[in-house]
Order: C-alpha cells, then structure tokens, then sequence
C-alpha cells in the first residue's frame, strides 16, 4: 500500500473568462471543479495505475467533505483529522487573453495542535502499513509551523521509501533528511540553488541530498539522476490542454516504477509519459493510463554526460 500526504487539499476549479478587465466586474463563461491538492493528485495517479493508495491529510468543513467524497468514490480511502476552518479552493484560469493558465492557490485552514496531534497519531498507524511514503505539496498555517521533517524522519527510523514534492523552505528541511527521492522544477531548482545554474546543474546538486534526483523542465522533458546516472527523457504530444498537475502525475509514475522495480530507463520512460499524458487530458492532475501506455514506447530517452 502506498500512503500519500497531502496537508494542504484544494477544491482546484477551471474558469473559463473571455477576457479579465481591470477593475470591472468579470464574469464566467464556465466552471469546472476537481479534487485537488498535489497530494491528492498524486494519489489518483498512482489509482489509474491499478495500485492501492490511502491519503492523509487535515479535512476541513463542506470543502473537505467534497475532496474525500470524490476520492472515496474511485476507490482512495481518505484518513486525518477534520478540522475547523475549510479546505482551500485553488483557480486556474482559462482565456484566450494573457491571464490563460494563470493560477490562484488559496491558503487553506489553520491547524490546531490537536488537529495536528491527530494527522501525526493517524501517520503513525498508516506508516507501519505503507510500502512507501509521498510527500506532496504545502503545508497550512499551523500553531508549530509545520512541514515534513518529523514525517521524513519516521520514516527513515521504519526503513520506509520516501518520495518528496515540495519547494521553498518546506523542501530545504526536507533534504536534511536525505529522502530518497526527489521531484522539483527547473524554478524551483533555481530558486534553491543558483539562477544561472543549467538544468543539468541543478539536478546533479540535488542529488547530493537524495538518492534519486528528478528536474522537470517543462516541454523540454525530465532530467534524473541517479546512481550517478544523469538521463533525460521526453515524451512529446502534439496538443496541450492543460500543464497543471503535470509534476505530480510525474510523481505517480516514479512511485509506481518503485512499487514494480522498474528500471532507471523504464523509471524515468514512466515518469515522463505520466506527466505528458495529464497534459493531454482536460480534468485537472489527472491523466488515462491508456495515455500512459501509448506513450511509454514513444519516449525519447538519452544518457548525459555530467
């Protein structure tokens, strides 16, 4: 089994606008709703794949129940406290304007320290159950501001297999822990490291506090280091609907290679046709593992020299 945390789940909605005004009042053209999160999407990757997955995470108020609803309903059992405030909404505009694509990620609840005990008690449960363990996403505000480090290092007390997606402050303490694998962007690489730094440069670095480095460069496919191998790979598709979750269906394919001891080559052909195939496919963070499939030998693959 594999447990997914997500701290911070989402009510991730698509607006379709004609055009945003400054200033005036805009209306939409239409609205779509998802269960969202990195967490989640990760989770319901991983489902597509055909492997059992639980999620953790803090549930909050008609949002909350909406999120678990829709997992529980594909089969993804849900676990965590509910808590008093409600579950973000995040928004990702659709136009044909300037302000496609652009997001606006709500900030979700405030976690108590009861509310927190009680995500911690349910972690410890589940850990011992798990195969592995993904760490997705942000964390709410918290009364001990809260990340992954605890997390990472019961973990590794447990000899548990652990899978990070995070950036900013939240991923720094993570590497402390030496996880064993690792998912960034090239920005947040940058962010992280130096901004001239070439993609390459960023993920031998990010290897030096993980056993499985993965840098993601948007078109320009995926780069993985590991047992100091540095591949590339890219499956390319002719049209894109939407990017948004694409990272995180990346991370599903790297937990599920993991689960099926794949090979670095098919490990890192997995990942980057997961992550291609959500761009292909309009529900937010999702993807059709017949996508995946026929992806998966298309993959451009190539070992580079460091």
């Amino acid at each position: 089994m594999i447990l997914c945390l997500c701290p911070n789940p989402s009510i991730d909605k698509y607006i379709w606008v004609k055009d945003i005004e400054y200033g005036k009042v805009n209306r939409a053209l239409m609205e779509k709703s998802y269960a969202g999160g990195k967490g989640i999407h990760v989770a319901m990757g991983i489902h597509e794949l055909g492997e059992e997955v639980r999620v953790l995470g803090f549930w909050g108020g008609e949002n909350g129940k909406w999120i678990k609803s829709l997992c529980e309903k594909i089969g993804i059992r849900c676990f965590g406290p509910e808590v008093k405030g409600w579950n973000r909404t995040c928004m990702t505009f659709k136009s044909d304007s300037k302000y496609n694509e652009t997001e606006i990620l709500g900030k979700g609840p405030y976690i108590k320290e009861k509310e927190f005990l009680g995500f911690l008690a349910d972690y410890k449960r589940l850990l011992a159950e798990s195969d592995c363990v993904v760490m997705s996403g942000s964390w709410p505000e918290s009364f001990n501001n809260a990340d992954y480090s605890v997390f990472l290092e019961m973990a590794g007390e447990k000899n548990k297999v652990t899978f990070i997606d995070c950036s900013g402050d939240l991923l720094r303490s993570a590497l402390d822990f030496y996880p064993d694998t690792v998912h960034i962007s090239y920005r947040e690489g940058q962010s992280l490291y130096r901004k001239n730094d070439s993609v390459e440069q960023i993920t031998g670095k990010l290897s030096k506090n993980c056993r499985q480095a993965v840098v993601t460069y948007g078109e320009k496919g995926l780069y993985m280091h590991v047992n100091n191998i540095l591949i590339h790979a890219l499956a390319r598709v002719k049209h894109v609907i939407s990017a948004v979750g694409s990272g995180d269906s990346l991370v599903a394919g790297l937990v599920y290679a993991y689960i099926k001891s794949y090979t670095i080559e098919d490990t890192a052909r997995l990942a980057a046709a997961c992550g291609a195939a959500n761009c292909i496919r309009e529900d937010l963070g999702m993807f059709y593992k017949k996508d995946v499939d026929r992806l998966f030998n298309q993959v451009e693959l190539s070992e580079m020299k460091q």
